[in-house]
């Protein structure tokens, strides 16, 4: 650099710019630049008083000593660094500097200019102060970045209380006070805090005030965070527990929940008054929030696996938790040579409310069941819903089967006290399958067992219970069995139907005639209709094979009415007369034999029409519509109500249950049979007495004023050949 204003622009710019003093002189100390923050620091007025004079004249007596050094530094070194003194040029005080000083040497090689940047002492000791405690604040923001780092690893595998002690010992340590705690209030109106994790002097988990007795307290019932740097002048909240505690000052930020309320509070105490930095609040905020996020992740798995183990409906363990309760229990009896009983229970008709009122109401009619049904089963007891209406009691410690038969009339005498001001009609009686396990007994089998237990308490009536015997499994294997063979049976057709004649009593003439099916299995020989349709009900076949007699009975009677005006009379079932669709059915296999709908009658067991009224109301008002006639089948055996009879006036005939007529002449059934003539006549509706073998019973009934009748003493079930030759025999 040959001249001073060789200096480019851009540089020239960028050093009048600089903050520290900048300048250039030769080897021989004559000053060619001297930048404005230079100036300004030796009282310089300008830059052209400062060039005139030498390098040596800007030092005081003192810096003259350190002449040589400099020189000697920058011949030997090409530069020199350290301490010195400048001269102010208006008051002649001294300034301490830090100088650094260095050769530029030209292309030739020759020593040229000499470079110093000279900063005031003072302003460098403040620098570097500054950068010192940048350098203590990085540290410290580096090490609270990695401990909430570590805090949130931890958090994805540790359970809530561990990392809650991890939390409080990461806070208490970071801000170096010793003292944290975190705590929660377990019901609203609790007077006191529970503390789940606490370290210094709140690790002994002394009682804490909820509300504004405590900064912990305070910050929980208001949701928001809360400094206090010195309990003596605290106002917000009462200060005694840190006094007690030997507690200054504190700070407490809010654990929020999923939906952003408090849940807990985070807080840490010293034992002197104390500010506490907002990024040392900013820290715990954010310990507070790994916590929160924590606590709703534990919170979404515990939910997730009780979803997994529970029933969304009724909050009761569903079938995989039962299946680990039941095995678990099986262990235990196995150790200490005790028993276990299972109790599975099905509602009775519980169908009928989600048919006939919809599923809404049929949920509501569960959870009400459910709660009565939880109530009546001892405390060790286990309940679960294995699905729909069917539920699994587990009961341990049970010492004989009357004592597991003692629970299950328990249950029984409990679900059937009628319910009072409710909304949907509630099941108040179920059917009990009883298994009691022995030393080898397994989970399957207990269930396999109690599960036939209650289908042979279903089929011996509603609200009963049965204990397993070892017959029922012969009789579920013949189940399956037949309900195999029933089906291909429909299917090739097998089934055969007979019809027994119904006569007038007066005059002994055929006025009807009842279909009956029957069976010839290609093996058994002939299955008795009792068993063979109660399979039927039990394996869903109940209504093809009511599709199929029907079609039969009717395509049987459109030949007989070319001869004959007899009627022809078919039974339903409960699961055709809950079918919507069935009133269309019966139309169209009408309208495919040419029968008159006048020539068919439909018999409607008692117990089904009183079980599910509304349903089956509907299909029955629209087949009495369609000019189908309907019996009442099975009179007094169930339990008819006068006033869905006199709502629905749509049966034109009652028939009296065989058992009554059985008992006939004895006085006690002459008064029955003569009551259910005289209910027949309010009704306006005739009578059938069904299952006559006598002529005293025969003789009763007419004294009774019964309009027809049925038994093998006025006609057998015969095949449809036979009741054409008896139709045109005439009487």
């Amino acid at each position: 650099m040959d001249d001073i204003t060789g200096i480019p622009v851009d540089l020239r710019s960028f050093l009048d710019r600089f903050p520290d003093f900048v300048s250039l002189s030769d080897f021989s100390g004559k000053i060619l630049y001297i930048n404005p923050a230079g100036l300004e620091l030796i009282g310089s007025a300008s830059l052209a008083a400062a060039v005139e004079l030498s390098a040596l004249e800007f030092l005081t007596p003192d810096g003259l000593e350190l002449a040589n050094d400099i020189g000697a530094g920058l011949r030997a070194d090409g530069m020199w660094e350290g301490y010195c003194e400048l001269r102010h040029h208006v008051t002649g005080t001294s300034i301490p500097v830090v100088v650094t000083a260095y050769v530029i040497h030209s292309d030739n090689g020759r020593a040229d200019v000499v470079v110093s940047t000279i900063r005031h002492r003072q302003t460098d000791e403040r620098r570097n102060a500054r950068m010192a405690a940048d350098a203590l604040v990085a540290g410290r923001h580096a090490r609270e970045q990695k401990a909430l780092a570590d805090l949130s690893r931890f958090a994805v595998i540790a359970d809530l209380p561990t990392l809650l002690t991890a939390a409080t010992d990461t806070a208490a340590t970071l801000i170096g006070v010793g003292n944290s705690a975190i705590a929660h209030l377990e019901r609203p109106d609790d007077p006191y805090l529970t503390m789940d994790a606490a370290s210094g002097v709140l690790g002994v988990r002394q009682s804490v005030p909820s509300g504004d007795g405590s900064l912990m307290g305070y910050v929980l019932a208001n949701s928001e965070s809360a400094v206090c740097n010195d309990r003596t002048v605290e106002t917000r909240f009462r200060t005694e527990t840190m006094a007690a505690f030997g507690l200054r000052s504190g700070v407490g930020v809010p654990i929020l929940d999923v939906a952003g309320d408090a849940w807990g509070v985070l807080t840490i105490h010293s034992a002197e008054a104390r500010h506490y930095r907002d990024e040392e609040v900013s820290f715990l905020g954010s310990v507070a929030g790994i916590v929160s996020a924590a606590n709703r992740r534990i919170d979404l798995e515990r939910q997730l696996r009780r979803r997994s183990t529970h029933d969304a409906l009724t909050g009761l363990p569903n079938r995989t938790l039962a299946y680990d309760v039941i095995d678990a229990a099986l262990a235990r009896a196995r150790q200490q040579s005790a028993t276990v009983a299972l109790l599975l229970l099905d509602i009775d008709d519980f169908k009928i409310i989600n048919d006939s009122l919809g599923h809404e109401a049929g949920d509501k009619a569960l959870v009400k069941f459910v709660s009565r049904l939880v109530s009546a089963i001892r405390e060790a007891d286990t309940v679960a819903r294995l699905g729909g209406d069917e539920f699994l009691i587990v009961c341990e410690g049970v010492d004989s089967v009357a004592h597991a038969e003692e629970l299950a009339r328990h249950i029984t005498s409990s679900i059937a006290v009628p319910f009072s001001a409710v909304d949907v009609p509630i099941p108040l009686s179920a059917s009990i399958g009883i298994a009691v396990s022995d030393p080898n007994s397994t989970r399957q089998e207990l269930i396999h067992r109690a599960d036939l237990a209650m289908y042979r308490a279903k089929d011996s009536g509603t609200g009963g219970h049965a204990v397993f015997d070892p017959t029922d499994l012969y009789d579920a294997d013949r189940i399956r069995s037949l309900s195999i063979d029933l089906r291909a049976a429909l299917r090739a057709d097998e089934l055969t139907l007979a019809y027994q004649p119904l006569v007038d009593i007066a005059t002994r003439k055929i006025v009807a005639v009842e279909a009956l099916a029957r069976w010839n299995h290609r093996e058994l020989g002939p299955i008795e209709p009792s068993e063979f349709v109660g399979v039927a009900e039990r394996t869903g076949l109940a209504t093809p094979l009511g599709a199929w007699a029907l079609r039969t009975a009717c395509t049987a009677a459109a030949r007989w009415r070319t001869f004959s005006d007899i009627v022809v009379r078919v039974n339903v079932s409960a699961l055709q007369l809950r079918d919507p669709d069935f009133p269309t059915e019966v139309a169209s296999v009408l309208a495919e034999t040419g029968l008159p709908a006048s020539a068919l009658g439909l018999e409607v067991t008692e117990t089904v029409w009183v079980a599910d009224t509304e349903r089956v109301a509907d299909t029955v008002s629209a087949l009495h519509a369609m000019g189908v006639a309907l019996l009442l089948d099975d009179m007094g055996k169930g339990h008819s109500s006068m006033s869905y009879l006199d709502r629905y006036p749509m049966f034109e005939c009652f028939k009296i249950d065989k058992s009554y007529i059985t008992r006939l002449p004895a006085p006690r059934a002459r008064a029955i049979v003569s009551a259910i003539v005289a209910l027949a006549r309010a009704f306006d509706v005739t009578v059938v007495g069904e299952g006559v073998e006598t002529e005293e019973q025969l003789d009763a009934l007419a004294a009774a004023g019964c309009d027809f009748a049925q038994g093998f003493l006025l006609g057998r079930p015969v095949d449809a050949g036979a009741i054409a030759d008896l139709l045109l025999a005439g009487p």
